[in-house]
């Protein structure tokens, strides 16, 4: 007998009271593979869960080698950089090598030109040498022909010293008659100065009262003498004798008759102002007497008084 829609819920209410009738139904309905499909899909789960844990272990895995991958990076990175600078150090390195290889190589070109200079002045030094010892045999010669003049010499200068000795007393004696000569010279050109001198003073008319004489006053003065005028007053004269006078002459004696000292030591001798520069001369140059007026030293010759002095007080 078939069974309508109207039958379905005795259908039901039968599967609810017989539970193994239901299991038989779902045989024929879904057939064993549909019913086998919960227990697949619970296999299906656990196998994805042992996949999904697999997963995970696979990504904790990359995420080590991804660690383990960068500190390789990292040390690559390191490597590479010590690499690069070791390579910076060695190309540093060659390149010092090369440069001091070159600067060695220079030198050793230059320690080479310098022995070849070395062995170019050995040898110039050897032909020198020999020049040298030539030279010194000429000289050796020439040595015995010197000796030999030098003994002919030292005979001529044993004559020539002969000779000298003879001159040298000869001389000597020359001398002697000329230093008697000067000195009677002298004598006579202070004596002739003296004379001229009395002379001039008496046609002023003065009277001699000391002197005249030569006085020693950290150099010698050649004739002083007092005088008393008419009025009784003393005068001193100063004369410097000299057989020829020149400019230079008349302005020494100035400077000296002026110089405080030398008036000092004329009083500490007893002698008074006023004082009277003179200079005697036999021969005056001109420039002399244009001198003696410059400088206000009076000047007498041979032909009497040629310029009056200008007093010192």
């Amino acid at each position: 007998m078939a069974i309508t829609l109207s039958d379905l819920p005795e259908l039901l209410r039968l599967l609810e009271q017989h539970p193994e009738w239901r299991q038989a139904l779902r045989l024929v309905l879904l057939g064993e593979e549909l019913l086998q499909m919960p227990h697949l899909l619970q296999q299906l789960i656990a196998a994805q869960q042992e996949v999904v844990e697999v997963l995970h272990r696979h990504e904790q895995q990359i995420a080590e080698l991804i660690q383990v991958q960068r500190q390789i990076l990292e040390t690559q990175q390191r490597h590479e950089q010590t690499l690069q600078r070791h390579e910076q150090q060695i190309l540093e390195t060659q390149q010092r090598h090369e440069q001091t290889l070159q600067r060695q190589q220079e030198m050793l070109q230059r320690q080479q030109e310098t022995l070849q200079r070395q062995q170019e002045m050995l040898q110039r030094q050897q032909e020198t040498l020999q020049r040298h010892e030539e030279t010194l045999q000429r000289h050796e010669d020439t040595l015995t022909q010197v000796l030999e003049v030098q003994r002919q010499h030292s005979e001529i200068l044993a004559q020539v010293l002969q000779v000298q000795l003879q001159h040298t007393q000869a001389i000597q004696e020359l001398r002697s008659y000329v230093g008697n000569l000067t000195q009677s010279l002298g004598l006579t050109i202070e004596e002739n100065a003296e004379d001229m001198l009395l002379y001039v003073m008496e046609k002023k008319g003065w009277r001699l009262v000391q002197g005249p004489h030569s006085l020693s006053t950290e150099g010698e003065l050649d004739l002083i003498a007092v005088f008393e005028d008419e009025l009784g007053q003393t005068h001193t004269v100063l004369m410097e004798v000299k057989m020829r006078l020149s400019r230079s002459t008349v302005e020494q004696w100035a400077d000296r008759m002026r110089s405080e000292g030398f008036q000092s030591r004329l009083r500490a001798q007893g002698f008074e102002p006023p004082f009277y520069p003179y200079l005697f001369g036999f021969r005056v140059d001109m420039t002399a007497e244009e001198a003696a007026r410059v400088r206000q030293v009076g000047l007498i010759t041979s032909r009497g008084e040629i310029v009056e002095p200008v007093v010192l007080l």
